[in-house]
């Protein structure tokens, strides 16, 4: 084996988002031919099971701590403590995974560097009405910097593709779907009974499933609401909700407020997302915006029906698992939505789907690499 390829992943924080897990998924299967390490520009929300995780992978993990009198004096001094850190260590790569237009200032202080091969790859597709305000002109130019300064250009489907590049640039684009493992997901009933029994979930209990960053982005209020309307039809409803973020005071106040506390199981971290997936009988995914959102695949992949906003792609969609639902609409017509949907016959057949769609974690990592080596 020849000597491995040094690549520095660029990140704001690692925490139980989609983002982290493909890159772990990324790291494990590359590791024979690729030494990861991770700078963070906002270390400090991170959390630490998965700071120890890609740790354990033998990823070095650098926090990179900067601040100003104003928000131009913070970026000025991102930049050089960013700089100096890259002129004290040499990468082959540096890969940034992003979904923020002013991300291009990290790939530019990497060119300056000299480090030959800077990755842009879009992880989400946000929405103007929903997403970071800008003006069209700001915005367009932090594009064309992007471009300029980024030697590749990737993403994981072609919305997020259109959210954080040009259209002038999109020939550039190399599309890679976020990967899973799929042997993780297959469907196991004796697990789902045992996390059911463990939760306190009856047998005909509804349980329904969220699992993202408790922020804005995912509309976790919203499901909130969802849930209220759909307990005056189904009182045996439940929510699992797995995560943690910003909004996670406003959630607790907003559970107590509709008084859901019986009703909502909130997991603020875990790493048995395949048992509470199995556990789980409707995945319910309220998102203002995404990219291709990890948990969706990981959802489908284990045979849980799904119902989503219609602001989400339909790129990663298994036949007959999706069901969406307008953002505009009332929590009571996402509540009957719910209700329409039926159990999956044979929950453990839907992994095999996975790999016929292109979603297999070693294709996409055979894609990222040939994208390090120029292939």
């Amino acid at each position: 084996m020849g000597q491995k390829l040094h690549v520095l992943f660029v990140r704001g924080m690692l925490y139980y988002d989609g983002v982290s897990a493909v890159e772990y998924e990324w790291i494990k299967s590359l590791r024979n031919r690729v030494a990861y390490d991770y700078v963070l520009l906002d270390p400090d929300k991170s959390v630490p099971e998965k700071l120890q995780a890609v740790k354990d992978l033998g990823c070095q993990v650098y926090p990179l701590r900067y601040q100003g009198a104003s928000s131009l004096a913070s970026h000025r001094n991102r930049e050089k403590v960013l700089r100096d850190f890259l002129n004290q260590h040499h990468y082959d790569v540096v890969h940034i995974d992003t979904d923020l237009l002013s991300r291009y200032d990290v790939a530019k202080v990497a060119r300056q560097c000299g480090v030959k091969k800077v990755i842009i790859h879009s992880h989400n597709a946000m929405r103007s009405v929903h997403g970071i305000q800008k003006l069209p002109g700001v915005a367009r130019l932090e594009r064309h910097l992007i471009a300029k300064y980024a030697t590749d250009l990737a993403a994981c489907s072609k919305e997020a593709a259109n959210w954080l590049f040009n259209p002038q640039d999109q020939g550039r684009v190399r599309i890679i779907h976020n990967g899973i493992d799929k042997d993780h997901y297959v469907f196991s009933d004796s697990r789902r009974q045992a996390l059911r029994k463990q939760l306190g979930v009856g047998p005909d209990d509804l349980v329904l499933g969220n699992i993202g960053r408790l922020a804005d982005q995912k509309n976790q209020l919203f499901l909130l609401d969802i849930l209220a309307a759909l307990l005056k039809k189904q009182p045996k409803a439940k929510l699992v909700l797995i995560g943690s973020g910003e909004k996670e005071k406003e959630i607790r106040e907003k559970i107590a407020s509709l008084k859901l506390t019986d009703q909502v199981i909130l997991v603020l971290a875990t790493d048995q997302i395949p048992d509470y997936l199995f556990a789980m009988d409707v995945f319910v995914m309220p998102s203002l915006y995404e990219g291709l959102p990890m948990t969706l695949l990981e959802a489908q992949t284990t045979g849980l029906p799904c119902v989503i906003s219609q602001s989400i792609s339909s790129e990663m969609d298994f036949p007959g698992m999706i069901h969406r639902q307008e953002l505009t609409a009332p929590a009571e017509e996402w509540a009957e939505t719910i209700l329409e949907v039926k159990p999956v016959s044979d929950r453990q057949a839907e992994a095999a789907v996975l790999t016929e769609i292109g979603y297999d974690n070693r294709e996409s990592a055979e894609q990222v690499y040939q994208m390090y080596i120029g292939g």
